[in-house]
């Protein structure tokens, strides 16, 4: 509770050993504030929580702060939405697993392999911000199936996976179940609602109840003619961290109005590839050429909590960066975000409306190339579409080009007007 009114109510919530329940609503309905405070992990000035949350028969207010510490360690394991920002940056992620599972080292790249990191040891030694996002999700999921606990809490466990990895954690996470865990997971994945069976509970209100998730269409690319001249492209791009070689020779050709999404397994170097685009990393050896206007070419990163200051105001990082006549009132209608955010820290807004800030500020420069890494992944379905229905309008008004990396294969073939695969460094077409 915030003030006062609730911030979130749910009348009624059981989840039994072996069963899956799951949260499923827009971006800041307050579900992981909802999984925070089951838990009393809420650390907020002016929250409080009220009701009943009994853990295995037992009352957790009743417990001793000992014994509580204890079970959340033991017998509760959280996979964070913001998986990077959940793991110590200055630890290799091997270590850190096996100070969460105390498990030895075989058994980690082992769990890992089952995860679908072919890599695993060489993983294992990487700092944090040397692994991809998805990556860092499967960290995390690694703790849970090593810790094989009686409750996983997840928030988001789908997000960043593509269609191969996706299999590999509904297998884990059907394992886990059938082991006799319990999965409570707040999640705008409809595939992994139906897969795992969830019963679900949509939130309605403020409130949380059971009923069943609508999926909205993607809107259709546009018919709109493209230019014939290239707006961005590059030439023989080399990436390599240390002995690893992410791109080896790729060539990307971008056409004003052009909508080129970028495919590919987590950890293939789709995001390398963006941050090369968009000049945020230089290559090792090629070229990149861009249009000659400093701001023509935005990245809108896939940790948005990193490229916003927490603690400033969404109004003001509007204002620095925004293009003349800019309607920040009208840009946060067509982004599905309420007036009210423009004066609210970043630090207090959810992810799925950091990740719409994040990309109304790229808008709001005006840009002739937007470079979006996973722009969906965070959001709920109708969120999503109004996002992707606004993009596709500043494509066809202003002839906006875009560059599209996601591992929604839907999303790709309905919105994109070109396809490309990342695959062993190198970049192929997909029919």
């Amino acid at each position: 509770m915030q003030g006062p009114g609730f911030a979130v109510r749910v009348p009624e919530l059981r989840l039994e050993p072996g069963r899956v329940g799951a949260l499923y609503g827009p971006s800041g309905c307050g579900k992981s504030t909802l999984l925070a405070g089951l838990f009393g992990l809420l650390r907020r000035d002016g929250w409080s929580a009220a009701g009943r949350v009994a853990f295995a028969g037992r009352a957790l207010a009743a417990m001793p702060a000992a014994e509580r510490a204890h079970c959340l360690r033991h017998d509760v394991t959280f996979l964070m939405q913001d998986a990077h920002a959940a793991l110590d940056p200055l630890q290799p992620v091997g270590s850190q697993i096996e100070q969460a599972t105390w498990q030895p080292r075989p058994r980690v790249v082992a769990a890992l392999q089952q995860l679908g990191i072919g890599e695993a040891a060489a993983l294992c030694e990487r700092l944090p911000h040397q692994i991809s996002g998805g990556q860092a999700q499967r960290v995390l999921l690694a703790i849970a199936f090593l810790r094989q606990s009686k409750l996983v809490v997840a928030d988001e466990p789908s997000a960043s996976l593509d269609g191969g990895n996706y299999s590999e954690l509904l297998n884990h996470l059907r394992a886990l179940v059938g082991s006799g865990s319990a999965v409570l997971m707040a999640t705008h994945d409809l595939r992994l609602l139906r897969d795992l069976g969830a019963a679900v509970l949509v939130a309605k209100a403020g409130s949380f109840e059971p009923g069943e998730p609508e999926a909205a269409p993607w809107p259709p690319r546009s018919t709109a003619a493209i230019g014939s001249v290239p707006l961005l492209a590059a030439r023989g791009l080399h990436v390599a961290y240390g002995a690893r070689v992410v791109l080896g020779g790729v060539d990307f050709v971008l056409h004003r109005g052009e909508i080129v999404a970028i495919v590919g397994e987590s950890g293939a170097g789709k995001t390398t590839l963006a941050r090369v685009l968009a000049g945020h990393r230089r290559p090792d050896r090629g070229e990149v050429t861009r249009p000659p206007r400093a701001a023509a070419v935005q990245l809108v990163c896939q940790d948005a909590q990193a490229s916003l200051t927490p603690g400033r105001r969404l109004r003001g990082l509007l204002a620095e960066a925004s293009a003349p006549y800019f309607d920040a009132g009208a840009g946060m209608s067509s982004v599905q975000l309420p007036a009210a955010l423009l004066d609210s820290p970043v630090a207090r807004m959810s992810g799925g409306e950091r990740r719409r800030a994040a990309l109304l500020r790229a808008i709001a420069v005006a840009p002739d190339v937007l470079v979006l890494d996973e722009p969906t992944a965070s959001l709920d379905r109708a969120a999503a579409v109004t996002v992707m229905a606004t993009l596709l309008t500043l494509q066809r008004s202003r002839g906006l080009a875009l560059v599209l990396v996601t591992h929604d294969h839907e999303l790709a073939r309905t919105v994109a007007h070109r396809i490309v695969a990342v695959e062993g460094g190198r970049l192929c077409e997909v029919c």
